[in-house]
């Protein structure tokens, strides 16, 4: 078992507020004494964004706790190379790894056999593998939801097109990735309540991995019948067909991720909302990694499956709203979070005031809107540059 005792625990004066949920400190906090873990992750190059987004987070959390990251960049994401990606971190030292795919069972076997604790997106999660990793010590988490009218993603595609509502939209076309991937699913679906509880009627849908030719024949076909679409995935296609279309104004757009220069799309009028802030859930991954290495008190640990909730990301309706969610969530304190917010998610660095209950709430208020929207994330940050 790979954890460290700590012959001494930090001393840090931490207020925390239940209501609000906000963490200040009266002086600096650290993970002094911790630490010396090499934690593993594979995920795409850094030339993709969102893995940039990632490291960023993952670095920042990694300086906090003295620990040490070790990438290992994918080309490909089959069985085989899942594999590879997990046996070379193992090989070169992790003691931890966080698992963004993969739910074959023997990938958990292997890294249990090597003493290698894990955390793992829930979308990972699966029945058969539920008998290796259930009540197993090296199990840090499943970050996320199960999925269903509850989970993350159902609720981006209702919150996404419930902004078309709010616009005055009346009918819209939806557009997704193929049927059978459960994230594309659960957002068109959420999409489709929110369409049904807001009177607008779906005209129209597209499902599949050319959004650019199928948002043009839905154009085509519709024209200035529709006055909004919804996009699950990149938006950037379906606006450059509705600017092709010479709609552009004519029909609002709104993408969970939109992808490309999301400012200059804004700028012109071509994209009416979209997410930001998506990267924040990699430092649920690392503290429930840490909390375990370091032996401190467990989240969620007498859960099995040990779900973990994720931080969703949070809407934004312009060029400056998406510039300020830029700054404030990948900029000095990537993922939006302070590092007194990021060390009380551990009882040995700043949560020692907490119950685990306490922590556990602090956690979820995270996921409210009421909480995490860029205007408090500024006014978060703002005031702890300002100590």
């Amino acid at each position: 078992m790979k954890k460290r005792t700590m012959a001494m625990l930090l001393a840090a004066a931490t207020a925390v507020s239940m209501s609000g949920l906000n963490v200040c400190a009266e002086e600096s906090l650290s993970a002094d004494g911790l630490g010396g873990y090499k934690i593993g992750f594979f995920y795409l190059s850094t030339a993709d964004t969102l893995s940039q987004q990632f490291h960023n987070a993952l670095d920042y959390c990694a300086e906090l706790t003295n620990c040490e990251m070790e990438y290992y960049d994918m080309t490909a994401w089959d069985t085989e190379a899942l594999s590879t990606a997990v046996e070379t971190l193992v090989s070169n030292g992790c003691d931890g790894i966080i698992m963004v795919l993969g739910s074959s069972p023997s990938l958990y076997e292997y890294m249990e056999s090597n003493g290698v604790y894990y955390v793992a997106l829930t979308r990972s999660y699966t029945d058969e593998l539920a008998l290796v990793v259930d009540g197993s010590e090296y199990n840090c988490g499943f970050v996320g939801d199960l999925g269903g009218e509850s989970g993350g993603n159902y609720q981006s595609g209702y919150d996404i097109t419930q902004v078309l509502a709010d616009e005055g939209c009346t009918s819209i076309a939806i557009i997704g990735g193929s049927e059978g991937e459960t994230m594309n699913d659960e957002r068109v679906e959420g999409a489709k309540a929110a369409a049904e509880d807001n009177g607008m009627e779906v005209i129209a849908e597209y499902r599949g991995g050319d959004f650019l030719t199928g948002s043009a024949d839905i154009l085509g076909a519709y024209g200035t019948d529709i006055d909004g679409i919804v996009v699950t995935g990149g938006g950037e296609n379906v606006m450059a067909a509705v600017q092709s279309a010479g709609l552009t104004g004519q029909i609002k757009v709104v993408a969970v991720d939109a992808s490309g220069d999301t400012e200059a799309y804004f700028d012109a009028g071509m994209l009416t909302a979209t997410y930001a802030g998506g990267s924040t859930y990699m430092i649920n991954c690392y503290m429930q990694l840490f909390n375990a290495l370091s032996g401190a008190d467990r989240l969620y640990n007498d859960e099995d499956p040990r779900i973990v909730p994720m931080f969703q990301g949070f809407i934004v309706k312009s060029a400056e709203e998406y510039a300020a969610a830029t700054t404030y969530t990948d900029g000095d304190y990537p993922g939006g979070l302070t590092p007194d917010e990021i060390l009380s998610f551990c009882s040995l660095t700043g949560g020692e005031e907490m119950t685990v209950e306490e922590r556990e709430a602090m956690v979820e208020s995270y996921m409210s809107s009421d909480y995490w929207n860029i205007t408090d994330i500024m006014a978060r940050i703002d005031a702890y540059d300002a100590k």
